[in-house]
């Protein structure tokens, strides 16, 4: 399956990224759900019980949402949809870090994850809003593309 050609296309590179990403966050969240316990210890949050484990089952449900609209867009080929939503998801992983940082009372080893993350996902997304190479700037409109006739009514 490939996504449609326009000038928002992604580049080879780009995709490879994008998808492995998507791939990552796929993963963790079935981990998450068929292995809560791991999925904690993995979360840097202690997990006792059966009750605590419900915050592990809802992080796992919102990185398999984040994978699905990484391929998504993906699919879609829109380099700025997926840049723009990168960008934004910066606040899961700072956030989760900020939770970890206040359990664990300070600096721990296990806020790295988190920002490894949170560096893989504004790196990737301020590269896919950046202007690409020999386009000129302002606003990137498909001119009567497929995509575009697809969609408007007639």
């Amino acid at each position: 399956m490939t996504p449609p050609p326009g000038p928002d296309r992604l580049h080879r590179a780009e995709a490879a990224l994008v998808l492995a990403l998507a791939g990552v966050f796929l993963l963790l969240g079935a981990l998450f759900l068929a292995a809560p316990g791991v999925g904690a210890a993995l979360f840097g949050l202690p997990a006792p019980g059966a009750e605590a484990l419900a915050w592990v089952r809802t992080v796992a449900l919102r990185d398999l949402a984040l994978g699905l609209y990484l391929a998504g867009l993906w699919w879609l080929g829109s380099r700025r949809g997926l840049g723009v939503v990168l960008a934004a998801t910066v606040v899961i992983p700072l956030g989760d870090m900020l939770m970890v940082f206040l359990w664990h009372g300070g600096a721990t080893p296990w806020l790295l994850p988190h920002a490894a993350s949170a560096l893989a996902t504004a790196g990737l997304g301020g590269w896919l809003l950046r202007r690409p190479r020999g386009r000129p700037p302002g606003p990137e409109k498909v001119e009567n593309s497929s995509h575009e006739r697809r969609f408007t009514r007639r």
